[in-house]
């Protein structure tokens, strides 16, 4: 009997070893290899919003099709956008049209100006003269050696010349003031080129092209629809960027680093594991019942005791090709403690 309860005894405190053995195991692996089943799939998207309003014309896709960057998916009517390109191109030629008369008649303005200059010159100088002509003769009368004729004369010439004077320069000033200004025509032209930049920009906004290789989802328009400049029509997904976003509890982060390897497992196709790694690791949280943009918002599962915080890990799929992955999908995530080079 004590044979039997000995060997029990051994048997029992065996067991517990390798009980607590396999915990403290376990407790190592989940460190180091830390996993989550609080996971879901994504990829970033773009809405396809169009920049001018118009009736649609051309229609190209249709849901969950595969495009490809640059690809036709949608045509607004073009005609009210080339009318107005039109209207801008005529207008810049227009324009261009009158600045080049203008130049000219600022180019004869100037030669009249130059011209009426001299003149103001010419003037000055037979004042001049006029005037020395008096001063000389004036002392002369008294002497006898000139007749007071000849002195009026003489002031007479010299009031013409400073008459001819003043309407010389009044000219020059005339001439001056009538050449023409082809500044302001300039500014006129940059701002008729920048409707014109604008109506040409229009033009082609008319044509909506696939912004990423992707596929199309939300897609509900039929042809004769109207698309509102700044209205979402449907989104297309980037199908170059899959991830799986991984929220893990605040006590694994100390054991995930960026470049660590993971594997992610989608629900509903477990058999095909998928390899990726991490690409962040969720500097912040929306605290509970605080409010404010830019954080995610990661609920706790329990609030009636102290629950470790979750963050969202980015995990980047490398098998981004994978026809079942879907935006929002459940998915787990286990990583591994050896980093990408």
């Amino acid at each position: 009997m004590p044979v039997h309860s000995a060997i029990g005894r051994l048997i029992a405190t065996t067991s517990i070893v390798a009980a607590v053995v396999l915990i403290v195991i376990s407790m190592i692996v989940v460190d180091q290899r830390p996993r989550t089943h609080d996971a879901y799939i994504y990829a970033y998207s773009a809405g396809i919003t169009p920049e001018v309003s118009g009736r649609i014309v051309y229609i190209g896709i249709r849901n969950d099709q595969v495009v490809h960057k640059g690809d036709v998916l949608l045509k607004i009517d073009p005609e009210p956008f080339d009318l107005k390109l039109r209207q801008a191109n005529a207008r810049v030629a227009a324009l261009q049209a009158q600045i080049d008369l203008t130049g000219r008649q600022v180019t004869a303005q100037g030669s009249g100006a130059q011209a009426a200059a001299h003149d103001v010159d010419r003037a000055r100088q037979q004042l001049s003269l006029a005037r020395a002509t008096r001063q000389r003769i004036e002392p002369l009368l008294a002497k006898g050696f000139v007749t007071a004729q000849q002195v009026d004369q003489a002031r007479t010439d010299e009031r013409i010349a400073q008459a001819q004077l003043l309407a010389a320069a009044q000219q020059a000033l005339q001439a001056k003031e009538a050449i023409g200004d082809v500044e302001t025509l300039k500014a006129q032209l940059l701002g008729a080129e920048a409707e014109q930049a604008l109506a040409a920009r229009d033009l082609r906004e008319t044509t909506i092209l696939a912004p990423v290789d992707g596929r199309i989802v939300g897609f509900n328009l039929a042809l004769g629809s109207f698309a509102t400049e700044g209205h979402p029509l449907f989104t297309v997904i980037d199908d170059n960027n899959w991830y799986a976003v991984a929220n893990f509890r605040e006590t694994d982060l100390a054991h995930l680093h960026a470049g660590d390897r993971a594997t992610v497992w989608v629900m509903g196709h477990d058999d095909q594991p998928l390899t990726g790694v991490i690409e962040s690791l969720g500097p912040g949280v929306q605290p509970e019942g605080a409010v404010g943009p830019g954080l995610p918002q990661v609920n706790r599962d329990l609030n009636w005791v102290v629950v470790a915080q979750r963050f969202p890990v980015w995990v980047r799929l490398e098998q981004g090709t994978m026809p079942f992955l879907r935006i929002g999908a459940t998915s787990s995530v286990r990583v591994r403690d050896d980093h990408v080079h």
